[in-house]
């Protein structure tokens, strides 16, 4: 049933695309802090199985049974409430259900932020808490989720009047009029300062999320944000910015790298040496090398160009540009591993790599920071965690194979170890492993598709969420681990609410699936809360005409 209300949101999601440029979230940078587990907060649970939707509360008690005329129920926890659809219309009602807080609100729901919902009456959208009170009244053309999270799980809410458009704050205070032609973000907009691009009128403009500041700038684009400085650009040619969003430099570089400690790494052409400026845009290290990048406090990894005009080996140079160690390295690159050998910036380290023949590579870990090698190169994948853990695999660890482009490849399975050697993770699962952006949970994912099974980690290895659904979100604030299937495409997706932890991974509920493929809700103890009878949603069974023919 919860494919009902999915579907309806599919447009408005597809619609979106073209306006509104949301990238993957990044984890940008190792952290080390551990989960302090939470008691589950009071929540009311809708969840939807057999096509019949009942209500739970945190701990798994049923509120709401089975046996109701709800047409669908909207899968989001709430504090006290929730929402049900009933003959084409959107209801409000209390825990239980006895009680209709507010009937026929909206026939347009939209998921927004946590808490927060766009309804539509006459025509117009506006936004309602979760007790039903209006914090927006209907006056806007369009409204929708903004930030790249989760439906219903927005950082910020977009909406548009006279197709021009203004942003809302997550709680639905107005942030800006609606001025801009239109608005962009970059990647997860936490990791790069809150800001927001927009164009008014054939200018480009940021905005501010956390203080309203809005403000005309001279680029169109943010490439990075590292350090507290943007790399931004103006069509191809690229350039430094502050987190003010102030330009150090002219946009007159083809290339530039991730700021970090106080330089970055620029190329003038496509045929040029690079080199690095610090961060008043003046040259620090002049243009020598074929390759450059990133600085940790003690230096950077390059590859100087030959005399002969080859490439040679990486050696790790200081400030000053005085080389640090001999030419050792046949590849570096970024240290945080991604899905199909890919590779994100870690700051303070650097991924190595040594040829061992013509076709196969080891790699290793440098800490930019310390100036040491950590880990030798002695993996076939290896890339950074948190400073103590690191997912890796090894040249003998199992394979799975994997579908790239039409093409089957054996791809080596992953595990994660700490800084001494010792293995919290088993390689033979997981093809993906990435730390959460909170950095107190480690996701392990064993596919590389959009749908593959998602299982959840703390930092010591221990299992919180098993692999058996596609999506985990994390709830901190409420102590909550919630588990979601999904089903379909990108553009037409179902998600499912499918089960519930709490942080330190002790079920509250979860679903299973018996019998004729019935889904069966069960709760932490295993004693089924519905349906009781799953025969029940078997139906009759069909002749097997098969049978009288031999």
């Amino acid at each position: 049933m919860e494919r009902i209300f999915s579907a309806r949101l599919a447009p408005l999601a597809f619609s979106l695309s073209a306006l509104f440029l949301a990238g993957c979230n990044e984890d940008t940078a190792p952290k080390t802090d551990t989960a302090q587990p939470a008691a589950l907060a009071s929540m009311v649970i809708p969840v939807c199985v057999n096509d019949e939707c009942l209500v739970l509360d945190q701990n798994g008690t049923m509120l709401v049974n089975g046996d109701n005329t709800y047409a669908v129920t909207l899968s989001i926890p709430l504090t006290n409430t929730f929402i049900f659809a009933e003959d084409g219309q959107w209801n409000l009602a209390n825990a239980n259900g006895s009680q209709i807080i507010k009937p026929n609100f909206t026939d347009g729901l939209r998921l927004l932020t946590p808490g927060y919902f766009g309804f539509e009456r006459d025509g117009k959208f506006g936004v309602m808490d979760q007790q039903g009170n209006e914090v927006q009244a209907p006056a806007y053309d369009e409204i929708y989720s903004g930030g790249d999270l989760p439906p219903g799980m927005g950082q910020y809410i977009v909406y548009g009047i006279d197709e021009k458009f203004g942003l809302l704050g997550a709680d639905g205070h107005v942030v800006t009029e609606p001025l801009f032609d239109s608005l962009t973000t970059y990647k997860d907009i936490a990791l790069a300062g809150g800001w927001i691009l927009a164009e008014r009128d054939a200018q480009n403009w940021v905005i501010n999320l956390q203080t309203g500041e809005t403000k005309q700038v001279g680029f169109d684009k943010f490439d990075e944000y590292a350090n507290d400085h943007f790399v931004v650009s103006l069509g191809s040619k690229k350039g430094l910015a502050d987190a003010s969003n102030k330009l150090l430099t002219d946009l007159k570089y083809y290339w530039m790298g991730v700021p970090g400690n106080g330089l970055v790494a620029f190329k003038e052409n496509h045929d040029s040496l690079c080199g690095y400026l610090d961060f008043q845009g003046k040259v620090a290290i002049a243009p020598a090398y074929a390759e450059c990048e990133v600085f940790g406090q003690k230096g950077a990894m390059v590859k100087p160009k030959t005399d002969d005009g080859g490439k040679g080996k990486f050696s790790f140079i200081a400030r000053t540009g005085q080389a640090l160690t001999k030419p050792t390295f046949d590849w570096v690159g970024p240290a945080v591993h991604a899905p199909m050998g890919m590779f994100k910036n870690a700051p303070g380290y650097t991924q190595t790599g040594t040829l061992q023949n013509m076709f196969v590579a080891y790699y290793g870990i440098f800490d930019t920071d310390k100036g040491i090698e950590l880990l030798k190169p002695e993996y076939v994948q290896v890339g950074v965690l948190t400073p103590d853990l690191f997912v890796f695999a090894k040249p003998d660890s199992p394979t799975k194979t994997v579908t790239f482009l039409g093409s089957a490849n054996q791809q080596p399975t992953l595990g994660v170890m700490n800084a001494s050697g010792k293995v919290l993770i088993e390689p033979g699962q997981y093809l993906n492993i990435t730390l959460d952006k909170s950095g107190r949970f480690i996701r392990a994912m064993t596919e590389s598709t959009r749908q593959t099974n998602t299982a959840l980690y703390d930092l010591k290895g221990k299992l919180l969420v098993p692999a058996q659904w596609q999506e985990v979100i994390i709830d901190e604030a409420r102590g909550a681990l919630f588990a979601y299937a999904l089903e379909g495409t990108p553009n037409d997706e179902t998600r499912s609410l499918r089960a519930l932890y709490s942080l330190n991974g002790t079920p509250s509920f979860q679903t299973r699936t018996v019998g004729c493929d019935v889904q069966q809700v069960i709760d932490g103890s295993g004693k089924v809360v519905w349906p009781t009878d799953p025969e029940n949603f078997c139906g009759e069974p069909e002749d097997d005409e098969a049978a009288d023919t031999q």
